[in-house]
Parts: structure tokens; C-alpha cells; sequence
């Protein structure tokens, strides 16, 4: 159904596995017809983060579909999350070149979810990394980060970022709304 409405729409369309959890379901994203997945190995130890994500560029590079990966974490307990596990450049360009990914997520002080207080992009970060890494750079946890933070992130370097929890929050309430929620 999905590549039915991207075939209509009038402009490209992308579909993107969003945090393949393991090998099988990356390699099931890229067998069901995604044009990238995202490699999320961002909880494992460095040297093993490198070598699932390489594993799995090489063999979604020779069917086509681009790999974005996740350094430094962006989890879902912004008070914890938001000031630690930041992703580091010089790690960072170091990351790209051994895995030979497409796009990075970096983790500039956003989280997954919705916050609890202000969001504050460490934007000083952000305007490094994208300085020397030398691939586009998503941000993850966009949803309740603010209009002008995601605004000037993309200014200074953001490619893409991620609002899942706004869509499916605006989804619920719309349904809500119109009374399906039990149906």
C-alpha cells in the first residue's frame, strides 16, 4: 500500500526501517523493499557497535539500500539521557570510516519520548560535528524539542529529524477525536 502512494506522490518518497533491533530484522528491512534501515547499536560497547553496523552495511550496500547508524545514545529518560552518552567527533569520523555508513544519528542532548522539562541542544556540539563528519547527521527525538531548536539544528547541520512520538500522538488524538478508540 505504502509503495503504491509513494509511486503517486509528487515528490520522492523514501521508506526507512527505523531501529532494526537485530540482524534478521535489518536484513528483513532490506528483503521487504526499504531504502534504508537504521542500525541502532548504540547500547553496545563501541567495537561491537562498528562491527554489527559494518556487517550489515556490506550487505545492505549490495542490495542497494543505504544504513544510517546511531554514536552516543539518545534514550527515552531525558534527564539522564539529554547530558550523557553525547556523541564525540572525533569518535565520530572515526565510526563513519569504519563502518562506511550513509547518515549518523548523533546525540546532541535530545531523547526519545516526551521530555519531562526543557530540551537543550548542545548546539556547540552539533556545529563540530557537523563540521568533520562527513556524512549527513539525523537527529532522533525531535518530537516536543521546539520549533526553533529544530530549526536551528538543521541550520547548523541536521539532515534529518526524526518526530515519531508527535505523529503518533497527533494519530491518537485524531482518533480519539472522532471516536475510534475502542473500535
Amino acid at each position: 500500500m505504502l509503495h503504491d502512494f509513494a509511486i503517486k506522490a509528487s515528490v520522492p518518497v523514501a521508506f526507512i526501517l527505523d531501529h532494526s533491533a537485530t540482524f534478521e530484522d535489518a536484513v528483513k528491512g532490506i528483503h521487504a523493499g526499504f531504502h534504508t534501515i537504521m542500525v541502532d547499536r548504540s547500547s553496545l560497547p563501541y567495537e561491537e557497535n562498528v562491527a554489527q553496523v559494518k556487517e550489515l552495511v556490506k550487505i545492505a550496500h549490495a542490495a542497494g539500500v543505504g544504513v544510517e547508524a546511531e554514536l552516543g545514545h539518545v534514550g527515552e529518560n531525558y534527564a539522564v539521557d539529554g547530558i550523557a552518552a553525547l556523541t564525540q567527533p572525533d569518535e565520530a569520523v572515526r565510526y563513519v570510516k569504519e563502518t562506511g555508513v550513509d547518515c549518523l544519528a548523533v546525540a546532541i542532548g535530545s531523547a526519545h519520548g516526551v521530555y519531562k522539562g526543557e530540551p537543550k541542544l548542545r548546539l556547540d556540539l552539533l556545529k563540530e560535528l557537523a563540521e568533520k563528519v562527513p556524512v549527513p547527521l539525523v537527529l532522533h527525538g525531535g518530537s516536543g524539542t521546539g520549533d526553533e531548536n529544530l530549526a536551528t539544528a538543521c541550520r547548523l547541520g541536521i539532515s534529518k529529524v526524526n518526530v515519531a512520538n508527535d505523529l503518533f500522538r497527533g494519530a491518537y488524538n485524531k482518533i480519539q477525536e472522532v471516536g475510534m478508540e475502542g473500535n
